[in-house]
Order: C-alpha cells, then structure tokens, then sequence
C-alpha cells in the first residue's frame, strides 16, 4: 500500500457483484529517515504521518473483514440492512470529503470494536455468532453514519441504539427521548438538516456537531491555548468501546470533572511542546483520545494503551500536570512503535511471558520489553529536558534528576535483555542500535549522587520484589540448603534451580514514597500520619524518609508476622547497611525466604539477616572448595 494509504472501494467491483474486494494498492513502505526519526525516539509530523496511513490501510481491512464476516448472517434485527450498505455509505463519503472518514475511522474505539468485534465473529464455530456479536457488529451502520455526518452529505441508515441513545464514534451521543420501542433509530441528513429519529421521537443534531445541543452530548476536547504546536485529543467519556479491555457505559463527566481534566491538559502539553528531544508535533498527532478512568490510588496514577487502538490513552486523573505530561509522552510512544512493528518486522516470536521487565511486576514477553525500552528511553528524556525549563523549582529538578535517573537505568537493564534473548530480524538489530545511541546519550546526563542512590535502589527495590513473589525455588534443593545449615553440614554446590510461579503482584509503595519525598515533603509528612491511605506500613515511611534503623525493626516485625511477605524482605534488605547480608538478599532475595520458612518449619528459626550472611558465607565456602 502506497504512502497516500488505501482508497475505499465503491459499492460494486468490476464484474458487477454487490460484494466488494478488501481494500487493494501497493505496500506500505517506511521510509529509512523516517525508520531513524522513530528509533531515535522522536518521529516528526512526516513520519508520523506514514504511520497514521498505514493505520487507516488496516482499519479499512478489517473493517472489510468484518462486513464480508457479517453479511454471512442474517442481521441482528430486521431493520437493519446488510452490512454492505454501511461499507457503501462510506465509500460515498469518502468520494466527498476523504479526511473525515479518515477522522472516524482512526478514532481509537473503532479499532478495539473492529479487532474484538471481528475475533468474535470468527470464532464462533457452526452454530454462527451469538446475538451480542451481531449486534456488535452492527457499529458498522454507526460508524458509516459518522463518516457521512462529518462529510456533510445527504443520507439516511438504520443503527443500533446503545443504552438509551445512539454512539456516534467520534463525534457523540444523541439520548433519545422516551421509551423507544425498537432497538434501532434512523440516522439522516437532509436539505432541513440532520438528526436521529425513532419510534419515541426525534432528536435534531447541532449544525456544529463539536458543540452539546439538547439531546446531543458532543465528544470534548482537551486543549491548550497558545501552545504550539497543539495537540488537542477528544475527551472521550461515551464510547463504550474506549476502554481495550472491557465495556464501559455511557458514562457523562460533570462539569467540575471536565473543568479538572482541561486545566491539567492546559498546564501539562506546554511541557510536551516544549520538547526538543522528542518531536512534539509527531507526539501531537499520535494522541487522539484520552479516557478518563476512576483514580486506583491517590499515590499513583494509572495510564495504559492498546496496540489496536492507535492514538488512544487510558487514565486516571492525575493531580499534577507534570504526570499527565508524561502520561501522554508515554503512551504516544506505545502508539508509535506499535503501527512501526505492523510495517516492519524487528523481532521474531517474543510472546512468551517468561522475563523480567525493570517497570513491571509480573513476567512480560520480549515484545512488551521493547514496548517498555521505547517509551521508557522517551520519558527519562522528558524528564531530563525538563530540568533545563525556565523557572523550574528545586523540587521540581530534584524530581526530574529521580526520575530521569530511574528510567535511564531501567531502559539500560531492559535493553540487555533485548540483545541476550530476543531473535531479532535485521531491522530489529538496526533500531536497537539506534535505540541504543539514544540511551548512551541520557546516560550522559548527570545527576545529583542522592537522586542516583535513589533511583538504584529503587531498581534494587523492583528486583526483589519480582524474585520473591514471581520465582519459586526448587523445593527440593531449597530443603538440602534448610538442612545444611541447621546442621552445620557443608551447603549444596549450588544455588536451587527457580522457576517461574504465579504470585501475587505487588506495587512499588516505596518508589512511590520516595518520589512523593523528594517533590513534596509537606505531603509526604501528610500522608505518614496515616500510613495505611497509600498501602504502606510504617516501616515503609521511616525508609523513605532516610531512618533505616526503624525501618530495619520495622520490617523484621512485618517477616515475624508474614514470612512470606515479599515486600517486608524486600525493605528488610534496602535498610541493611553494605555487607553479605544485603548482597546476598539483593541478589537471591528468593532463596533466603525459602530457607528461613523452612527453618521455621524445623523449630530451628534464624534472624533473618543473620540467616542471609549465613547463606552467603556457605556459598562463598563452597565456591573457594571448588
């Protein structure tokens, strides 16, 4: 498929069928200072622009799919017409005004309706789809009735109702009036104008469909006067395919809500378009939509994006502009190398959930980790260019210097893993070294000796915590180890064979606590008279307010009560001074916990620290017998 993306095909082929091929043209080909302009991390309007082409391509062919996959079956309800019909409506508005079906079907909750709508379809063996897939896959006349609103030509088609109105994927909501009969209304546009129609009444649509009319909720935007350049994503509170891994309902913000969301957005994409390191106008138009989620946590904020829904952001409300800020950069780098890796193969296989990721808790495949690497290298650059912003604080670069150093270093770790165990094609070796010139220059970047003990520990913290609730030793070898040392005989040669297990994930309360510190002590002091509204123990404040003797009692009290709680070890470790003891829980943190359970077990129980020399003591033994 060519740069300039995939025309839609008209109502009929050539031999008069009134089925239609997918979607055909020459590939889609990146070129090579585009291909350099992404690894790097940046990627300005230009290639971006490549990217978004290539997304369209896709769409339409899914979207071709879906029709084909629907029209094999009898519609959801009688008056609704063949799917075709929706596939024509937009290929007559794509003849008048082919930038606004563009508009519709890059919207991001079209492409998780297609791909989920379209794996259901296909996989519902004889029986045919359930009737909820049908009428899933009924969007399809919502969508064609978008495109044609927004191309301003003349139509009328039937459409699904969702809950008590009808979705307008980009546009809106019209709420219908009454107790509609019929699950389905018309959607028209006409020389009088246009509205939704159904068997309770009529709800006439705004000439300016960006603005709420009565009856009509309009899709909002996010915008930042004066800030170029601007980007200016939908706030979509109504689709409920905007969410990638579940059905939201129509769920309006109230106005203080949209107030909050807007000024946030207006204070954090200056700090965007400010960027020199990462294009921000290809970052601007990598963001389309941003769905507000419930706040999980007043420590932390949520943000999460999907492969097939390009452009599209999840999120909970952060409290500072700053985090959405990085939000933003974050997930546009998702989107980028996303639509990149359907254009250019840069690894082979990489799905097996079995490694280690410096920025998660569970097990991630080689894929995800290059997904990390990516948008990790863009956001310890955000941080790192915001320390140079006219007028920034010293909290505000004290935080900056954390943060810049936390990412830096879990790219780092992240990117080894990539060339020790991904299969990567030519192309992969050649953005990993990009990638890897990228880092080199962050890594240059200097920063205060506390900001860089923090951040290491703070990686140290993330380690343990992964080997101690996601590993499991040998339960066997683990035993030879309980036994030697209760009875002072000589330790196995070798440390117990680990495996993966599925554990409990646990968050990283505190790096959280640190940062809170390090850019907010009033805060911090706040939330430490009381210490179970962020999930943290008492333990966990005195570490990160630099008091290691209380949090070392503290955290053998939390072993004492719950030995396998794999935080308590962790912060028992951090608040151990240099030693064996803290080497050897730093880097077998799982071995150590295994043996003290058993121990226990044995009615033969060892302080924990004691425990961890001990173990470290017998192995260096055993590795000078050797």
């Amino acid at each position: 498929m060519s740069d300039a993306g995939t025309t839609l095909p008209g109502g009929k082929n050539a031999a008069g069928s009134d089925s239609c091929p997918p979607p055909v043209g020459a590939r889609h080909r990146l070129r090579g200072a585009h291909f350099l302009q992404l690894a790097r991390g940046g990627g300005g309007r230009d290639a971006v622009a490549a990217l978004r082409s290539a997304q369209r391509s896709r769409r339409l062919v899914l979207l071709r799919a879906l029709v084909e996959s629907a029209d094999r079956y009898v519609p959801w309800h009688a008056s609704l017409p063949a799917a075709q019909k929706a596939w024509e409506l937009l290929a007559g508005a794509e003849t008048a005004d082919r930038d606004a079906v563009e508009s519709v079907l890059l919207h991001p909750s079209v492409g998780s309706w297609l791909a989920r709508t379209l794996r259901e379809l296909r996989s519902e063996g004889d029986a045919g789809p359930a009737p909820a897939v049908l009428r899933d896959a009924a969007r399809v006349h919502a969508l064609a009735a978008a495109a044609a609103l927004r191309a301003r030509v003349p139509f009328r088609t039937a459409v699904p109702l969702t809950e008590h109105g009808v979705l307008l994927p980009s546009l809106g909501y019209a709420t219908i009036p009454g107790n509609p009969a019929d699950p389905v209304a018309e959607v028209f546009r006409d020389h009088g104008g246009s509205g939704v129609r159904c068997s309770s009444g009529t709800v006439p649509l705004p000439a300016d469909l960006t603005r709420d009319a009565p009856g009509w909720w309009a899709l909002r935007r996010l915008r930042a006067p004066g800030a170029e350049p601007a980007g200016a994503p939908l706030l979509d509170d109504l689709d409920p395919w905007r969410h990638f891994l579940r059905r939201l309902p129509v769920a309006r913000l109230d106005e203080d809500e949209t107030r909050e969301w807007r000024r946030l957005y207006e204070d954090a994409w200056p700090l965007v378009a400010e960027q020199r390191r990462i294009d921000p106008q290809g970052l601007a138009d990598c963001l389309l939509a941003v769905t507000p989620l419930p706040d999980r946590s007043p420590a932390e904020v949520f943000s999460g994006s999907d492969p097939e829904a390009f452009g599209g952001l999840l999120l909970t409300r952060p409290a500072r502009p700053v985090d959405l800020a990085v939000a933003l950069v974050h997930e546009a780098q998702h989107s980028k190398l996303s639509t990149l890796m359907d254009l250019v193969t840069l690894l082979h296989g990489g799905r097996e959930e079995t490694h280690y990721a410096p920025w998660r808790a569970d097990p991630r495949p080689l894929r995800g980790m290059l997904h990390g690497v990516y948008a990790f290298l863009g956001v310890a650059a955000f941080w790192f260019a915001l320390r140079e912003r006219p007028g920034t604080t010293d909290a505000e670069r004290a935080v900056a210097d954390f943060e810049g150093a936390l990412r830096r270093g879990q790219v780092e770790e992240g990117l080894g893993t990539l060339w020790a165990e991904a299969v990567l094609t030519h192309d992969g070796e050649r953005f990993l070294r990009v990638v890897e010139g990228s880092l080199a220059a962050v890594l240059k970047e200097t920063v205060p000796a506390a900001a860089a003990l923090a951040a290491e520990e703070a990686r140290d913290d993330h380690r343990m915590v992964f080997r101690l609730s996601q590993l499991s030793c040998d339960s066997a070898q683990a035993e030879a180890w309980a036994a030697a040392l209760a009875d002072g005989t000589p330790a196995p040669p070798a440390f117990p064979d680990v495996t993966l297990r599925t554990g409990p994930l646990t968050s990283d309360v505190r790096t959280r606590l640190v940062r809170i510190r390090i850019g907010d002590r009033e805060r911090f002091e706040g939330l430490r008279a009381d210490p179970g509204s962020v999930g943290a123990a008492p333990a966990d404040y005195a570490w990160a307010a630099g008091d290691r003797g209380a949090a070392l009692s503290g955290y053998r009290r939390l072993i004492a009560e719950n030995p396998a709680d794999p935080a308590a070890w962790a912060g028992l470790a951090l608040s151990l001074p240099e030693g064996r003891a803290r080497g050897m829980l730093l880097h077998r943190p799982e071995l150590v916990a295994a043996v003290y359970r058993l121990l226990l077990l044995r009615g033969r129980p060892q302080p924990p620290q004691t425990l961890a020399a001990l173990i470290a003591e017998a192995a260096a033994r055993g590795a000078t017998a050797d």
